[in-house]
């Protein structure tokens, strides 16, 4: 594995690996639980038909191609599996890893990584300090949600990342207000501005601060550092949900 960008080989995956591709030049990732036999189960937008952004559009079971014309023609994925959802429009699909990965490359997620590894990482949804479940659970977790549907997809604050690590360590935020739990999606997190920032009303003051705050963020917000998370079973997790909602 290519310690920097987490790169592996299709040889070194292990069953309950959480895995993801880079979309879009390296500026969002897609998650998903590798659960053995070639087979990915991970979490989209099922209201999105377009297939380029990974957090806004669904795979739909086929790769493009070139045919040297200049046009781009569908390839069929032969894989019987690929895009099959068990609860109709739920989200949670299995795929190919071909399909998963697209054009990118097939990344492992990082647990148990330390606050300098986490710090030096310069973009989000690559690694947590929260502590992996064993393998059996992880699959459990990722099959369960696929054959019983997982919840409402939310860009920011329940995502395919979100998802993963869900399926990885069966935490959950008992926090009303903040339920995400993506390090991709609290990297952007909109906050609300202080007065001092309001008064101020200058662009070089949040230019300034951008960095530090957004670092700060990343290491508070992340899953094995928050002190708002829960373990929940996962045939309890939906009416658990409900609950933290209606608080």
């Amino acid at each position: 594995m290519d310690l920097f960008s987490q790169k592996i080989e299709r040889s070194e995956l292990k069953e309950g690996d959480h895995v993801y591709s880079w979309r879009k030049e390296r500026l969002i990732s897609h998650h998903g639980i590798f659960i053995g036999e070639g087979k990915i189960i991970h979490f989209v937008n099922p209201k999105k038909k377009s297939t380029g952004n990974p957090y806004l559009a669904p795979f739909r079971g086929f790769a493009t191609s070139s045919d040297g014309s200049g046009k781009k023609e569908k390839t069929i994925c032969p894989n019987s599996f690929c895009k099959l959802e068990k609860v109709a429009g739920s989200g949670v699909r299995t795929s190919c890893i071909d399909c998963f990965v697209k054009k990118g490359s097939l990344c492992r997620y990082k647990y148990q990584a330390s606050r300098e590894f986490l710090l030096a990482k310069t973009v989000g949804g690559t690694c947590t300090t929260a502590e992996s479940d064993p393998p059996e659970e992880v699959i459990y977790r990722a099959t369960y949600l696929h054959e019983n549907g997982y919840g409402k997809y939310d860009l920011s604050s329940n995502n395919c990342e979100d998802f993963a690590l869900y399926c990885k360590t069966g935490l959950w935020s008992t926090d009303k207000e903040y339920q995400g739990r993506s390090s991709q999606a609290n990297m952007v997190h909109s906050t609300h501005k202080t007065k001092k920032e309001e008064a101020m009303g200058e662009k070089v003051y949040r230019y300034a601060t951008a960095i530090p705050r957004t670092f700060l963020k990343r290491e508070s917000k992340d899953l094995g550092l928050r002190n708002d998370v829960v373990k929940v079973p996962v045939e309890e997790l939906s009416s658990f949900c409900t609950s933290v909602r209606q608080k």
